[in-house]
């Protein structure tokens, strides 16, 4: 089922939010003119994605570095601590669909 989250105007503003539906928090991104939606909470130990770092369709997480493709949720690079390497799932990702300049989200 698709649930409109904002208008596309919003994300050209910050290029990211953080969203809320049926109790999933959801990060939503504008990264090179497209829009990706992934859980806000990294699988390591659970920190806010939104305050990492976005580049090449990836996100980074602040707290352990670990980062995570936006389109598949796969892991790119496990959280660390120095230089041990800590266990890092896969997240999970949504697909998004923006249209008459609106923005939703397949829950």
């Amino acid at each position: 089922m698709l649930n409109y989250v904002m208008e596309y105007s919003e994300l050209l503003k910050s290029f990211k939010k953080i969203v809320e539906i049926d109790g999933h928090k959801i990060l939503v991104v504008l990264l090179a003119d497209q829009v990706y939606a992934i859980h806000d909470r990294c699988t390591h130990l659970g920190a806010s994605l939104s305050k990492g770092t976005l580049e090449d369709k990836s996100v980074t997480c602040k707290s352990h570095g670990a980062k995570f493709d936006l389109q598949s949720g796969e892991v790119l690079d496990k959280a660390h601590v120095g230089f041990i390497k800590m266990p890092t799932k896969k997240t999970v990702t949504y697909q998004t669909k923006v249209e008459n300049g609106k923005v939703y989200i397949e829950l």
